[in-house]
């Protein structure tokens, strides 16, 4: 009997100099980049809806987007145009009055009808000048037998106090227009209401809230719907989500993009500012300019009294 291990390879390679030649193919491909998806949130919508066209894996060297409705990159059918860098947008002439464009690329088009139905495009500019286009579809339906109908938008907003947030700073998630006869509310991080994505949730009748484990000691929720959010990081960027519900099981909900920036970039932020201040300070003179003064003032003691409030009311027992 031959030992097969010591017969010869005959007109083949060694099996080890594949691997090898195999392994060093693998180091030399370049690493998979995610690509960019669209998810409609929610996947099915009836009319009188919020729809989130949900980007995923926005590209990092991201220069600008733009959005807009039907299957061609049209101008006439331009809903609205971002510079990333900036948080910046330009409206275009498809623009309704009902879509909000965030940051990171969602599209968020409010009380949507039948006629919102079919294609949008999204298409974002790299630094290299290289340009990429990713279509979403989603279709509203007529609400079925059991299900109220939206007898007006919903309008329920976010707005974030201080609007320019730096790491360490308190930052106020303050709701307006809390639909009436509520029955409670949560806030998540994301768009999907999930157990491990809550921050915290209110019900009205027994004056009780809940706070997420992820934020237990840095979240205060309010009776008014308001988040508070302490000692920000860079790690608390990103969507927040405010959902309600009434009396009537009526279901609304908002979101609001939150960006925390580096100590450094929101000093320059602030600088910017200044400078802008003290250029249009110039075409102003006399009585004008002192009432402008005065006012900025007010605006400034304003902030200043509601952080303290909101400090002293963090202390107060529930």
């Amino acid at each position: 009997m031959v030992d097969s291990a010591a017969l010869p390879c005959m007109g083949c390679f060694s099996w080890q100099w594949l691997l090898l030649t195999a392994s060093l193919l693998t180091c030399w491909l370049p690493p998979t980049v995610a690509q960019l998806t669209i998810e409609s949130v929610p996947p099915i919508s009836a009319e009188g809806d919020n729809v989130l066209l949900l980007v995923h894996n926005l590209p990092e060297n991201g220069q600008a987007f733009s959005w807009y409705t039907g299957i061609m990159v049209l101008k006439s059918r331009e809903i609205a145009r971002c510079a990333i860098a900036t948080n910046s947008c330009v409206l275009g002439p498809a623009h309704s009055g009902r879509e909000t464009a965030f940051n990171n690329g969602s599209l968020l088009i409010k009380n949507v009808t039948r006629k919102d139905s079919g294609y949008y495009i999204l298409q974002t500019l790299n630094t290299n000048s290289r340009s990429e286009i990713t279509r979403a579809e989603f279709f509203v339906h007529t609400p079925i037998l059991g299900f109220k109908k939206h007898t007006a938008p919903s309008k329920l907003t976010i707005e974030l106090v201080p609007p320019m947030v730096a790491e360490g700073d308190n930052v106020l998630l303050l709701a307006h227009n809390l639909p009436e006869k509520l029955q409670g509310f949560a806030w998540h991080k994301g768009v999907l209401p999930l157990d491990h994505l809550k921050i915290a949730s209110h019900a009205i009748l027994i004056n009780s809230s809940t706070l997420g484990h992820a934020y237990h000691g840095r979240a205060t929720i309010r009776s008014n719907g308001s988040l508070l959010l302490k000692n920000v990081t860079q790690k608390d960027t990103g969507i927040y989500t405010l959902r309600t519900i009434s009396a009537d099981l009526r279901s609304e909900w908002a979101i609001m993009h939150l960006q925390v920036n580096r100590k450094r970039m929101a000093a320059q932020s602030k600088d910017a500012t200044l400078s802008s201040d003290s250029l249009d300070s110039h075409h102003v003179c006399g009585p004008e300019r002192g009432a402008m003064g005065l006012e900025q003032k007010q605006d400034e003691e304003s902030v200043e009294s509601w952080q303290s409030g909101e400090k002293q009311g963090a202390l107060a027992p529930k």
